[in-house]
């Protein structure tokens, strides 16, 4: 799996952040502590800092929410409600 990842996602996957996948974390989208599982279609490579714009403030509001499609696009909303899609930058294929 985190070859696959390493090779979809080749860098952080926050819209406009280039940061090398060895330097970055793989993230659920689907927080599994809240039953996200653990599958290619639900982790995507974040560096530390967008990591942490997903956690809940000490309010617990979240910053940034992401949805993540089976492709591995994924769908961004800002505080503001605004949506910024990030596909991933190539497709990659095994065989």
């Amino acid at each position: 799996m985190r070859r696959f990842l390493r090779a979809r996602d080749q860098h952080c996957r926050f819209p406009g952040c280039r940061t090398p996948t060895h330097r970055c974390d793989i993230d659920h989208t689907h927080d599994h502590a809240r039953g996200g599982k653990t599958r290619t279609d639900n982790l995507s490579h974040l560096c530390r800092r967008h990591h942490t714009l997903k956690h809940p403030d000490i309010h617990d509001r979240h910053r940034w929410t992401a949805h993540q499609q089976p492709d591995g696009t994924i769908t961004w909303t800002s505080p503001l409600g605004r949506t910024y899609t990030d596909p991933p930058p190539r497709r990659v294929m095994f065989v």
